[in-house]
């Protein structure tokens, strides 16, 4: 085989990859897949009418996106988050992700505030289009979040805080359907990160650590915890 034909094979796997992908998060958001549901590769593979290649791929990628977990002699399933662990979850990301915030604040590089702008842009012209996508606004709100998070040079500190937004991320793909719904509540974000950004150009460290806290202690008051949507029923 030459490495041409290689390469053209490898890049069809990874699009074909990325395609599942794609759909199996529709489907989680789509209330079609549901917490603690076993994703079997061979249905997958005949649903979607690919192999089991580019299934075993995007799953591989469902685990590292904390979506879903490889349970031995089971396979692999979508995550389980009962309303506690959401709760448990917001208390410790607001003790963290302010510190690291904070610590940012003093040591960030003016390349990086203009890298933040640059996704905060991008975010505005995402969340404020007629069609609004949850996934590409959850991706570009990570990116943001950790682009500050990362400019502390702190790693343990920001490794526990990816693994809460690992363990996270089925909700907020769920939770992201109601918000892009909602035009105050877009408009909110777009006015909560300027407010980061301003602190950070300011180099005003207190600042940035009241603003993150006071807004996760909102984002975890506000959220609906009656609905059965975004959390596990024990019936799957």
């Amino acid at each position: 085989m030459s490495k041409n034909n290689s390469n053209g094979q490898v890049v069809q796997r990874n699009l074909l990859s990325n395609l599942v992908l794609d759909q199996l998060m529709d489907w989680i958001m789509d209330g079609k897949l549901h917490m603690g549901e076993k994703l079997n590769p061979d249905e997958l593979a005949a649903k979607l009418g690919v192999s089991k290649m580019p299934i075993r791929e995007a799953l591989n990628t469902l685990e590292k996106m904390g979506l879903a977990e490889a349970i031995p002699y089971v396979g692999t399933r979508l995550v389980k988050l009962t309303q506690e662990d959401v709760s448990e979850i917001y208390l410790i990301r607001k003790a963290l992700e302010p510190l690291a915030a904070k610590q940012a604040c003093a040591v960030i590089e003016e390349e990086t505030v203009s890298r933040l702008e640059e996704i905060h842009e991008e975010y505005k012209q995402v969340v404020r289009q007629e069609k609004v996508m949850a996934k590409q606004v959850y991706q570009l709100n990570r990116e943001f979040h950790f682009t500050i998070y990362g400019a502390c040079g702190m790693e343990k500190l920001c490794s526990m805080i990816e693994s809460l937004w690992d363990v996270l991320s089925f909700f907020k793909l769920i939770y992201g359907q109601k918000f892009i719904n909602d035009e105050d509540s877009r408009e909110r974000m777009i006015l909560e990160h300027e407010s980061y950004l301003e602190a950070l150009r300011r180099r005003e460290g207190e600042t940035l650590f009241r603003l993150l806290s006071e807004n996760l202690d909102k984002r975890s008051r506000d959220i609906p915890y009656d609905s059965e949507a975004y959390f596990d029923s024990g019936d799957h």
